[in-house]
């Protein structure tokens, strides 16, 4: 970490990025949603509100299934990006795309839905950006 100080082309400063990143940003939006999860767990058992409202067309256990399945996919996918050598950055960009894109197909249309997706388009966005400024430093 003390190398990556020093070095100003690293994108890390010890742990933290160097500038403010769709990753950074994603981690800062997750930690928020996984502690209002919390809280809407223990205080007011309504944890699946944010996916869709519970009615004769979908039961809040099928929400849960749904959320379940859309996780388990976004994870898995994760994974074996990262065993095939991608980055975690990278990985966990395409992965969050498919789940937010799973998320859409099988929930009702929301805001919750609709903001994922947009968080991953950043951050493919940013992943494809950075990977091109790769190239073009390699070439030179």
């Amino acid at each position: 970490m003390e190398e990556n100080k020093k070095d100003s082309e690293s994108p890390t400063l010890g742990i933290l990025p160097r500038r403010f990143t769709m990753t950074l940003f994603f981690i800062i939006c997750y930690t928020i949603i996984h502690i209002n999860f919390e809280f809407n767990f223990w205080v007011t058992g309504n944890i699946f509100g944010k996916y869709a409202e519970a009615d004769a067309s979908l039961s809040e256990i099928r929400i849960a299934k749904i959320v379940y399945f859309t996780k388990a996919i976004w994870m898995f996918i994760l994974v074996w990006l990262m065993v095939l050598g991608i980055s975690f950055r990278s990985s966990m960009a395409y992965s969050f795309m498919i789940y937010s894109i799973a998320l859409i197909v099988l929930l009702p249309f929301g805001l919750y839905t609709i903001l994922n997706f947009l968080l991953a388009i950043g951050m493919i966005i940013e992943d494809i950006i950075d990977r091109l400024k790769i190239r073009r430093k390699e070439k030179i």
